[in-house]
């Protein structure tokens, strides 16, 4: 298998976390690819026609693109027992998803705020829509503030997500403070940070 990724983007982190939690790093060839929003390059969208990352290359030589399809993929992949599968295959499995979905919610927005201001000038700026997607992230955190119990249960592709999006803001938001406003979850972002799929694949440009 082939996985095209770039090391800033959270999304294709969240495959490489997957790879290395599951022990299956070493059985992919990792190919890091320069994209943007303007210019997606020309090796990409010749494998997925969107022109984003990640995208895997399977062992048939299709091709399965979007972070949750490809860590799921990983996980299938994943002969471990339950209590170590990334998506467990009992009732957990709901909550697990509700965690990556809403912590990919906030590196969406969070993602489309850095565009917004990589892309356009100052005066092109919408405030209205910077604000809505500043709140989106705010009212995410203060979820995940109320629910940390929830993330200190178990270590699986939603806690994991949720560790990564924190991450995230740190990388391109430090002005958004999140841990002033959020010191229980703080206090388990400090813990789960020196995870060692964490360590490895820490965001740089």
């Amino acid at each position: 298998m082939r996985l095209y990724y770039s090391r800033p983007s959270p999304f294709a982190r969240k495959a490489l976390v997957a790879l290395i939690e599951t022990n299956q790093i070493d059985n992919v060839t990792l190919e890091e690819v320069k994209i943007s929003p303007l210019d997606p390059g020309d090796i990409v969208p010749k494998v997925n026609p969107l022109g984003k990352i990640p995208t895997l290359i399977l062992p048939d030589g299709s091709s399965l693109s979007e972070s949750k399809f490809i860590c799921r993929y990983i996980d299938e992949l994943n002969n471990y027992k339950n209590s170590e599968k990334l998506y467990p295959i009992d009732e957990n499995i709901w909550k697990t998803l509700q965690h990556e979905a809403l912590s990919d919610g906030i590196l969406e927005a969070a993602v489309l705020l850095v565009y917004e201001k990589r892309i356009r000038t100052q005066q092109q700026r919408v405030k209205e829509w910077v604000n809505a997607q500043q709140l989106k992230i705010s009212r995410t955190l203060e979820y995940f503030e109320d629910h940390t119990s929830e993330l200190e249960k178990y270590v699986d592709m939603g806690s994991l997500t949720v560790a990564i999006a924190l991450d995230y803001l740190d990388f391109r938001h430090d002005d958004i403070n999140w841990k002033k406003n959020c010191p229980t979850l703080s206090d388990w972002h400090k813990n789960i940070k020196d995870r060692k799929s964490l360590v490895q694949t820490s965001p740089n440009d």
